[in-house]
């Protein structure tokens, strides 16, 4: 038995020497076509947030430009535009409907802005409807559901 053995690992190491064992050549890298395809869309779907985060800085003030019904919650557009700023930017809150009615929330409606020290609350009627975190807080948040 052990003569098998030390002539398997002969014949081996034989076989390694000579080069007759084929190595694993590394593989190609993939296309990263798609890749940059879903960078790209990523890095558009951060822009709202970075411009409504740029107009709060600039003491923005927030209006409700849309209000859609959005299979069983309401999407609300809320709209920030700040004095010196460009351009303003918008981003959507979803509420429930009995919410969106107790508040009256429509089109046009003014929203409160209050600055926090970890980022602005928007409000509605004296009812937190979101909270915008700063760039010293955003790091720390992550995709959670907060709330009920």
């Amino acid at each position: 038995m052990t003569r098998l053995i030390v002539r398997s690992l002969t014949l081996a190491l034989a076989a390694a020497l000579s080069g007759g064992l084929a190595l694993p050549t590394r593989a190609a890298p993939q296309s990263d076509g798609a890749s940059r395809m879903s960078q790209a869309s990523l890095e558009a779907s951060i822009e709202a947030p970075v411009a409504v985060i740029h107009a709060l800085g600039h003491g923005a003030s927030a209006v409700v430009t849309g209000v859609a019904v959005v299979a069983g919650s309401v999407a609300v557009t809320v709209s920030v535009a700040a004095a010196g700023v460009a351009a303003g930017a918008s981003f959507v809150v979803y509420l429930s409907a009995e919410a969106v009615k107790r508040l009256g929330i429509a089109a046009g409606t003014a929203l409160r802005v209050s600055v926090v020290a970890t980022g602005w609350i928007i409000s509605a009627a004296g009812e937190a409807l979101c909270f915008i975190a700063n760039d010293a807080v955003r790091p720390h948040i992550h995709s959670h559901r907060y709330g009920g």
